[in-house]
């Protein structure tokens, strides 16, 4: 049952075990309860709420934004520069916060490095704007048509799980493999993520899925992004569901008519033959 507007504040956690999760929605505080939770928040805020052992990472943030009234777009993006095309017509896609422009990482679990880092990227958006009026004949008439709502955050929490995929295992199949993903900035590269990843110590029915399962910092790079967060989505999804049909535990689920279920479903974890 899908429930909006509300946010993540608490694993309740009792012994081993998280009877379910505590949420604020504008009517207040209260509790869903569940046999199995995932995390999926990208920033480990139930699993951290419950006690579970992880590290964190400071970054350094991105906002993205879109300006139109762009004419002779072809010719702009052949020029160069930091712009991306769209599917709307005269319309560009520009990031602003490359690594030489920030000097300060933060904290994204902290509210108030969240409030600082979008209060200063914002302005750095419209003095990007205005130096591409200065600058670029193109961008003289052009406009912002919208400012991300939210900044671009790669990494905060990271599960130290049952296992800790890292960056020496990455071209090597595994036992307890559930999905597989490559690397955005090394060409060629494979991981093969670990159903052990996905498992929280010390709590039996909690599993992590998305940004923040249990790699190292290197690996991150890989796991982090959104084809890789789908596959394990769909791993804790379909473990969590065998689980509580086969009424077994997570540890003790059936790894090899796990992968066939998701096989079934249409997930890769074989490579092509002529790779």
């Amino acid at each position: 049952r899908l429930l909006l507007h509300s946010l993540a504040c608490e694993g309740l956690r009792e012994g081993d075990r998280l009877r379910g999760v505590a949420f604020q929605g504008k009517s207040g505080r209260f509790a869903v309860l569940a046999d199995v939770v995932i995390d999926a928040s990208g920033d480990g805020d139930v699993f951290a709420s419950a006690g579970v052992p992880f590290e964190l990472e400071r970054v350094l943030p991105w906002l993205w934004f879109r300006m139109g009234g762009v004419p002779e777009l072809d010719r702009v993006l052949d020029e160069g520069g930091a712009f991306f095309r769209t599917v709307a017509d005269g319309q560009v896609l520009l990031p602003w916060g490359a690594t030489e422009r920030i000097v300060t990482k933060i904290d994204a679990t902290d509210p108030e490095d969240l409030t600082r880092a979008e209060l200063s990227c914002r302005r750095k958006v419209m003095e990007a704007v205005d130096e591409l009026r200065r600058s670029r004949p193109e961008f003289a008439r052009a406009h912002v048509c919208e400012i991300a709502r939210d900044l671009g955050i790669t990494e905060s929490r990271r599960l130290v799980g049952d296992v800790v995929l890292r960056r020496e295992d990455m071209d090597r199949r595994r036992a307890d493999e559930i999905a597989l993903t490559g690397h955005a900035t090394r060409c060629g590269a494979r991981y093969w993520i670990p159903y052990g990843s996905l498992l929280a110590p010390g709590v039996e029915n909690l599993l992590v899925a998305g940004r923040c399962i249990s790699v190292d910092h290197r690996t991150h790079h890989a796991t982090k992004e959104i084809p890789s967060c789908m596959a394990t989505g769909q791993a804790a999804g379909t473990a969590a569901a065998l689980a509580v049909r086969g009424g077994t535990s997570l540890r003790a689920l059936d790894l090899a008519g796990l992968r066939e279920r998701l096989v079934a479903q249409g997930a890769i974890l074989d490579l092509p033959a002529s790779a």
